[in-house]
C-alpha cells in the first residue's frame, strides 16, 4: 500500500470503561515503573489512604478553614527557622462566626446534640437562646424535655485559636443539609462550605500530612542516605540526646554553622530512648554527630495521592524525567502546592501557573490547586499584590482559567468570579493612558534574572483580560467579557507597535524604551497564544539563539522549552530538557531544584540568596517536564472544559516509542505510538479532536503519525 495512503487510514473502534476503572494502572505505568523514585508510589489508590469518615460533613464559613491552615503553615515555618519571607495580604480567620439553618416546615425537637469550636450560643427562631456554654472539645448535647417546635436554627460562635465551625450529625438540621449558611463580620449570609470527617476524630483543619516509616538506604562516616529527598521527620534511637545535621546535601547535613543553618535540626525526646526532630525537615542526608551507635529512621510525610497519570518513552532518560518531576511535585502537595518543601513551604502565585498543569498530568487532584487559588486572592490586591508581585497577581487571573480548563470547576468560578472582577478592577486602575500596566511600588519578578521585564509583565496582562473574557464567557456576564475583549485587543495593538521590532523579528524588553531582545517576553507571547503564527519562525530563531539573555529557574525553562515546540522545534525542546533536567540527574538530583546553572560546580551549585545552602532542591515550579512531556510530545491539551474535548497533535521527533495515560474528570485518555503507528482510548464523556475532526468517545483511534 503506498505510504501516503496508509497515513490517511483511521480505526475507529467502541469499548467501555466502568467507573472502577477510570484510573487503574495501565501500561504507561508498568513501563515507566523501572524510574519510580517514590518510596509510597500507588498508581491503583491513594497513598497513604486517605483519611475521611462518613457521616454528616463539618462546616466552615468559605475559605476559613484554607485561610486558617495557611496561618498554621506561616507559624511553622517560624518554629522550623526557615529563612522565608512571604509577603502580600492574606486573609485571617473570623473568630466570631454564625451559622443559620431555616427549614420549609417547622420540626419538634427534644434534644440537640452538635460538635464545635469555641464558645457558642443556640438561637431558635432569631429570638429564643437555648443553650448557651464555654469552648469544649467533648459533645455539646442539649436536653429539651418538652420539645419545641424549630423551623431556624442558628449557632453563634466564638473562637480563639482556631476558625469557627458545625458537626451535627442527625436530626432536621443536621449539617449535611446544603441548606446551611454562614456569615461573620461585614460578610453577607452565604452557603457553608462543608469538608468530610476524619477517621482519627480530629477536626479538618487540624489534618496534617501521614507519615511512612523509612530507613536509610546507605550509611558512611556517620552519614544516613535515604537515598531520595524526603520531608519528614527524623527519629534517632539514642540513650542519650543525639546531636545531628541534616541536608538535602551532603555537604549541608555536615555543616552545622548556625548562619549556615536552613532549617533547625532540633530533637525532642519522645520516650523510650527515641528522638524525633520537633519539626517535619526537608532532607536527603542525615549525620549523626553523636553518639556513635544511633539508629536514624524517618517518618516521611505525603499528601495522600495517586500517580493518575503516566509516561514512558523509548528514552529512557525522559521516562526518568518524567517520574522525578512528578515525585518533585508530590512531596510539594499539601493544603496548597507549595513552592518547595525546605523553603517556602507556602503557595505563590506564579509558581502554581506551572505546578498545576504538572498536577493535571500526574495527579489530577483539583483540591490543592483550588484551595491555592482560593487562599492566595482572599483578601484582593487593593493594598498589596498577591504574594506583593505584580506579575503574581496577572498570574493568578490567569491560573483561574487555567483551572478551569482542567479541572472543570464551575462552582469554584462562581463563588471566585466577584474576587476575580475586584483584581481586574484594581489593575485597570494602575494602567496608563494606553492601557499598559504600571508596575510602580510593588515586585515586578518574572524570573530570577536582572532584566528589564516590562513587556513581559506587559504581555502577562494582555494574557490576563483576555483569560478575563474566557472566565466572564463562562459566568454569563457579557459585559465584562466584551470589556476585555476590546481592551486586550487595543492592548496588543499598542504592544505591536511599542514592543514588536520588525527587523529584529523579536518581542523587546520594553514598549516605551526598547534596548534588548526579551527572552521572557518572547516566550510568553507564545504560550498566551498572542504571537500571530507569522511570526512563529522569527520568534523561534529568538529563543534557539544566544542574543537574548537565558532565563534563571526551571521555572521559566518549562515555558520556554512549551513555547519551542509550538513553534515546531520539538527536536529542540527535548534536547533543552534532557540536557537541564537530566543534567540536574546527573548531580544527584532525585527532585528537580529552584534554579540550576550546568556552569556551576562543586558545592556553588547549592548557594542561593547569598547563603551556601540557600538553594531549595525540590521545588514545584521545576516540575514542568510532568506536563510538558505528555502535552508537548502528543499535543494533548484540554479544549473544553475539564477535557470535555481536548486535542491530539503528535509530535514525536526520534522518539521510537510513546506510551502515555492522561487522567481526566472522565477517565483516562490512553495513548501508545509504537513505530509511528498510533493507538488512542477516548473515554466516555470527552471527544478528541485530531486532523481537524472530531471524535466522541468512547472510541479507540488507530493511525499514523506524519
Amino acid at each position: 500500500m503506498p505510504n501516503h495512503i496508509a497515513k490517511k487510514i483511521l480505526f475507529i473502534g467502541l469499548f467501555t470503561c466502568s467507573q472502577s476503572q477510570m484510573y487503574a494502572q495501565t501500561k504507561a505505568h508498568e513501563l515507566s515503573r523501572y524510574a519510580t523514585v517514590d518510596p509510597s508510589y500507588n498508581a491503583l489508590s491513594k497513598t497513604p489512604g486517605t483519611m475521611n469518615k462518613a457521616g454528616a460533613p463539618w462546616i466552615y464559613g468559605y475559605s476559613e478553614l484554607e485561610s486558617w491552615r495557611l496561618q498554621v503553615m506561616q507559624k511553622e515555618n517560624k518554629d522550623a527557622a526557615l529563612k522565608v519571607g512571604y509577603p502580600g495580604d492574606y486573609h485571617l480567620a473570623y473568630k466570631n462566626v454564625s451559622f443559620r439553618l431555616q427549614n420549609k416546615s417547622d420540626a419538634i425537637i427534644n434534644s440537640l446534640i452538635f460538635y464545635t469550636t469555641g464558645d457558642v450560643k443556640v438561637v431558635v427562631n432569631d429570638h429564643m437562646v437555648i443553650y448557651d456554654s464555654k469552648a469544649k472539645t467533648s459533645v455539646h448535647s442539649i436536653d429539651l424535655t418538652t420539645g419545641i417546635s424549630v423551623r431556624k436554627l442558628q449557632v453563634n460562635l466564638s473562637t480563639t485559636g482556631e476558625p469557627g465551625c458545625l458537626l451535627i450529625e442527625n436530626g432536621p438540621f443536621s449539617t449535611s443539609n446544603k441548606a446551611w449558611a454562614w456569615q461573620a463580620g461585614k460578610e453577607e449570609w452565604q452557603p457553608a462550605f462543608q469538608y468530610l470527617q476524619l477517621s482519627n476524630g480530629r477536626l479538618p483543619h487540624e489534618g496534617t500530612l501521614q507519615q511512612i516509616h523509612l530507613n536509610t538506604v546507605s550509611q558512611a562516616d556517620k552519614i544516613s542516605d535515604f537515598g531520595r529527598e524526603l520531608l519528614g521527620y527524623v527519629y534517632v534511637q539514642s540513650t542519650t540526646k543525639p546531636i545531628i545535621g541534616v541536608g538535602e546535601s551532603v555537604a549541608e547535613a555536615q555543616d552545622t554553622s548556625k548562619q549556615n543553618l536552613e532549617q533547625t535540626a532540633e530533637l525532642i525526646d519522645v520516650g523510650s530512648g527515641s528522638w524525633r526532630s520537633k519539626v517535619p525537615l526537608a532532607f536527603r542526608y542525615v549525620k549523626v554527630f553523636t553518639p556513635k551507635d544511633a539508629a536514624v529512621s524517618c517518618g516521611a510525610l505525603y499528601y495522600p495521592a495517586q500517580y493518575k497519570g503516566a509516561f514512558s518513552c523509548s528514552d529512557s532518560l525522559l521516562t526518568k524525567i518524567w517520574m522525578n518531576s512528578a515525585y518533585t511535585l508530590r512531596l510539594c502537595m499539601d493544603d496548597f502546592l507549595i513552592d518547595g518543601v525546605k523553603r517556602d513551604r507556602l503557595p505563590w502565585a506564579g509558581d502554581l501557573a506551572m505546578s498545576m498543569q504538572a498536577n493535571a498530568f500526574s495527579f489530577a487532584d483539583r483540591e490543592p490547586v483550588r484551595r491555592s487559588l482560593l487562599v492566595l486572592g482572599r483578601a484582593g490586591i487593593k493594598q498589596k499584590d498577591i504574594n506583593g508581585i505584580v506579575d503574581y497577581s496577572l498570574w493568578w487571573i490567569i491560573s483561574q482559567d487555567m483551572y478551569q480548563q482542567y479541572y472543570g470547576d464551575m462552582p469554584h468560578l462562581k463563588r471566585e468570579w466577584s474576587r476575580i472582577k475586584a483584581a481586574l478592577n484594581v489593575l485597570n486602575s494602575r494602567c496608563d493612558s494606553l492601557g499598559l500596566l504600571k508596575a510602580k511600588d510593588t515586585w515586578l519578578f518574572v524570573d530570577w534574572v536582572d532584566a528589564n521585564k516590562n513587556t513581559a509583565l506587559q504581555i502577562l496582562w494582555w494574557w490576563a483580560q483576555n483569560s478575563a473574557a474566557k472566565l466572564a464567557s463562562r459566568m454569563g456576564d457579557t459585559k465584562t467579557m466584551e470589556l476585555y475583549n476590546k481592551k486586550s485587543a487595543l492592548l496588543k495593538d499598542q504592544l505591536l507597535k511599542l514592543a514588536w521590532n520588525k527587523q529584529k523579528g523579536a518581542w523587546m524588553d520594553d514598549p516605551y524604551h526598547p534596548q534588548k531582545i526579551s527572552r521572557h517576553a518572547n516566550i510568553f507571547a507564545v504560550i498566551s497564544n498572542m504571537a500571530d503564527r507569522s511570526q512563529y519562525k522569527q520568534i523561534a530563531s529568538v529563543l534557539k539563539g544566544s542574543e537574548a539573555d537565558k532565563v534563571g529557574t526551571p521555572y521559566m525553562a518549562g515555558f520556554e522549552n512549551m513555547a519551542l515546540s509550538r513553534l515546531g522545534n520539538e527536536v529542540q525542546s527535548l534536547n533543552n530538557v534532557k540536557s537541564y533536567w537530566g543534567g540536574m540527574l546527573n548531580n544527584g538530583a532525585t527532585t528537580f531544584w529552584e534554579a540550576y546553572d550546568a556552569s556551576q560546580t562543586g558545592n556553588e551549585k547549592l548557594a542561593f540568596y547569598d547563603r551556601p545552602y540557600g538553594k531549595s532542591l525540590c521545588h514545584a515550579w521545576s516540575s514542568g517536564p510532568a506536563a510538558f512531556l505528555p502535552s508537548e510530545i502528543l499535543g494533548v491539551k484540554p479544549l473544553a472544559d475539564g477535557w470535555k474535548i481536548f486535542s491530539i497533535a503528535p509530535q514525536t521527533g526520534s522518539l521510537k516509542q510513546i506510551n502515555a495515560t492522561v487522567p481526566t474528570p472522565h477517565g483516562n485518555i490512553l495513548f501508545e505510538i509504537i513505530a509511528q503507528k498510533m493507538q488512542v482510548q477516548i473515554p466516555a464523556g470527552t471527544s478528541a479532536q485530531w486532523k481537524g475532526k472530531l471524535y466522541p468517545g468512547p472510541i479507540v483511534l488507530k493511525g499514523n503519525v506524519e
